[in-house]
């Protein structure tokens, strides 16, 4: 086969990774001489023979690195064939992180997949980045205590929208994807081998659940095993992809605390759920706290973590899209007008927004929390009584609800 468009260079990249001798290294090196713009270019058998050829100022090891490659082209085209094969078979998608809808959790830290395969609802991908994400991961043999506060906890952060991602082990994540997979948020599970291989095998029900409803990614391509080696490496990924961690439940030895690890190293916020010090297999869980992780005590803390996550998000990727005026007014937004720019222009020309404008951005507030009035004014910026005004009129027609000093959305 010809290796002609971008989907066929990405299931390439694959190949040549898992099956030559190909390395992030080599990678590295013939960027570092832009040599290649990206790693797409590895699949250019011309340019290949450029460097084996030793066309280029390279190190011996890479030139014999890619000489490899250009040895085994023929079977890694074969591996690519069986690989587009299969994915056509499960319906898996391939994503790069060159395509504008890679996960943006991911695109923020280094070591993240160049490529990643996906099954199931995408559009998760998307609601994650604005509404947030939270790793939830424990014990493969956990407590009745565990486990029930893992369904508690996952049904209400994801009845608020938020997405629960973890690995669809035994256990705790099963649980975690149970008791989100029907929720606004929904589920995401990271597996260790490609995304038609369901494992454990038991675990089938759920995984069927989830390619449904849910999503099912993987950084592995289609077809390969889940090997031992690749477990640790799929829990970076669930704390990459995820605005803080949960531990639900954790031995002294476990790979949960892997995942905790990861998170902590990657600058996110972890949560612990504590337990008894005489229950053996919640000591790695307790050590985390000694070590200063965060008491899980409810879910309004990781809201609050998960909305400082959110609210960064959104700040740092400015104002994309298209902004829509009124036909009888040019200076007004409507309804229909891009939130991000909006809040731009709130700290820019706050005096161009018009009240409905404002209602949006207090709407907006609302979706992952309730707030009262004097948080909405510091996030806003508009004076007291402005806010009140505001709200008044909002609980007068229904859109929002007061309740012990809290305002929140009466639907989200």
């Amino acid at each position: 086969m010809e290796i002609v468009n971008d989907r066929d260079k990405d299931f390439f990249y694959s190949a040549a990774m898992l099956n030559t001798k190909i390395n992030y290294r080599t990678l590295k090196e013939l960027s570092d001489q832009s040599i290649i713009c990206n790693y797409r270019d590895i699949a250019d058998k011309e340019l290949l023979k450029e460097i084996a050829h030793k066309e280029h100022d390279l190190s011996q090891d890479t030139v014999l690195r890619i000489s490899n490659l250009l040895e085994s082209y023929g079977d890694v085209e074969k591996i690519v064939r069986e690989y587009k094969k299969i994915a056509m078979t499960n319906r898996i998608e391939v994503v790069s992180v060159l395509d504008n809808y890679y996960p943006y959790n991911w695109k923020e830290l280094s070591g993240m997949p160049k490529v990643f395969y996906a099954k199931g609802n995408y559009s998760l991908i998307d609601n994650m980045t604005l509404a947030g994400s939270v790793a939830v991961v424990g014990s493969r043999n956990p407590s009745k205590y565990a486990q029930y506060a893992t369904d508690q906890m996952c049904k209400t952060l994801g009845d608020k929208g938020i997405t629960i991602v973890s690995g669809m082990a035994y256990g705790t994540d099963r649980q975690a994807h149970i008791s989100s997979v029907n929720t606004k948020g929904g589920t995401i599970a990271v597996l260790a081998g490609g995304c038609d291989n369901i494992y454990p095998p038991s675990n089938k029900d759920i995984y069927d659940v989830i390619q449904n409803k849910g999503l099912i990614i993987s950084e592995m391509p289609p077809g390969q095993q889940p090997l031992r080696q690749y477990f640790p490496s799929r829990n970076r990924l669930i704390a990459g992809l995820s605005d803080c961690t949960l531990i639900m439940e954790a031995g002294v030895v476990s790979g949960t605390l892997h995942t905790a690890s990861f998170a902590a190293g990657q600058g996110k916020e972890v949560f612990v759920l504590p337990n008894s010090i005489y229950y053996e297999n919640a000591l790695g869980g307790l050590k985390l706290l000694e070590d200063g992780g965060n008491i899980l005590l409810s879910a309004d803390s990781v809201i609050d973590s998960v909305a400082r996550s959110v609210m960064f998000k959104r700040m740092s990727m400015g104002c994309p899209g298209e902004l829509y005026y009124r036909a009888d007014d040019k200076d007004c937004f409507t309804e229909g007008a891009n939130i991000d720019a909006l809040r731009e222009l709130s700290k820019l020309r706050p005096e161009e927004l018009t009240d409905d404008n404002w209602k949006m951005l207090i709407r907006d507030a609302l979706t992952l929390k309730p707030l009262c009035a004097d948080e909405l004014c510091v996030i806003t910026t508009l004076p007291f009584y402005k806010v009140s005004k505001i709200l008044t009129e909002l609980e007068l027609n229904g859109t929002v609800c007061q309740e012990k000093g809290k305002y929140s959305l009466t639907f989200v």
